[in-house]
């Protein structure tokens, strides 16, 4: 019995797959308070706003795509500045299921975002943030130009979310490269380790890294360097004549 159910279920999704809907309809809106989605010019991160001059953003939430017939291909369909050609593709037996995400129930799932854009910064910060249910993202496969993250974490984590087809593993994902200068495309490269993960959201944001801070001081070199302006102070009062 179980197994025709699951049958039943794979059946649906994939008649639905072709008017799949976007992932907000089935999930939560990932920039909602509390969840690990941001906007660069609200992030830690960031420092920039979407659309600034040199700077480069693409975001999907959905991936049927018409542009795109025939091929494993989907251009972002939230939004893109800053970028000619901006594009995400999936490996040969992973689909676009009825909950508007990208799943298999066969192997493992390998993804590629391709942008060309203006970043003009340098240095600058690439920055991808994704969202996966169920089967979690193996964090060995990222790579942006073949060059492995300068920073990852888990963005937000729910057990057990309680989505449109009941609870699922939901986990947000924040990534982000530090880079000395920009480059003519973009290649982020990632996947899964096994069969079973829906990857339901992907954005991504290039714009200059944040300046470095500054370097606070302790606060007994404040007390020393204090210390020998008052002796040099001291000193030349003395110096003067009367």
């Amino acid at each position: 019995m179980r197994n025709t159910a699951k049958l039943t279920l794979i059946a649906g999704l994939l008649a639905v797959s072709g008017t799949a809907a976007a992932d907000l309809t089935n999930g939560p809106n990932p920039y909602a308070a509390g969840f690990g989605f941001d906007t660069p010019d609200q992030a830690a991160w960031g420092g920039w706003s979407r659309g600034d001059a040199g700077t480069v953003y693409a975001e999907w939430d959905g991936f049927v795509d018409a542009s795109y017939p025939g091929l494993l291909t989907a251009a972002p369909d939230i939004g893109q500045s800053g970028t000619a050609d901006a594009n995400l593709s999936w490996n040969a037996g992973t689909f676009a299921a009825g909950s508007g995400n990208l799943y298999s129930f066969s192997v493992p799932e390998t993804f590629a975002v391709s942008l060309t854009g203006s970043a003009a910064a340098s240095p600058l910060r690439a920055v991808l943030q994704f969202e996966t249910w169920g089967v979690q993202m193996d964090y060995s496969t990222l790579l942006l130009n073949g060059l492995a993250p300068t920073y990852s974490e888990q963005s937000f984590y729910d057990a057990a979310y309680a989505s449109s087809f009941g609870p699922v593993e939901l986990v947000q994902h924040l990534v982000y490269w530090d880079l000395e200068q920009a480059a003519a495309q973009y290649l982020f490269n990632f996947g899964s380790s096994e069969h079973s993960m829906s990857l339901a959201q992907v954005a991504i944001d290039i714009g200059p890294a944040p300046a470095a801070a500054p370097v606070p001081l302790p606060a007994a070199a404040w007390l020393l360097g204090s210390g020998l302006l008052g002796l040099i102070g001291l000193g030349r009062r003395r110096s003067q004549p009367a």
